[in-house]
């Protein structure tokens, strides 16, 4: 059986929202990652734009044993 999770994140586009977007992509980077160690793979990636935003939602899947 194949098991399924998300990772969603989202990141602010404005100008002055650098410090932000730069700590939410490091958290998505170090979510990802930590996934993997126990095996998920990245399935699939979509992303959503917004005006003020853009949102990845991140689909990873994992073989049982």
């Amino acid at each position: 059986m194949q098991q399924i999770t998300t990772v969603t994140t989202t990141v602010p586009t404005g100008d002055d929202d650098g410090p932000l977007r730069q700590r939410q992509s490091a958290m998505r980077d170090e979510d990802l990652a930590a996934l993997g160690r126990v095996r998920y793979t990245l399935h699939n990636t979509q992303v959503i734009t917004g005006t003020e935003r853009v949102t990845f939602v991140d689909t990873l899947t994992r073989d049982n044993e």
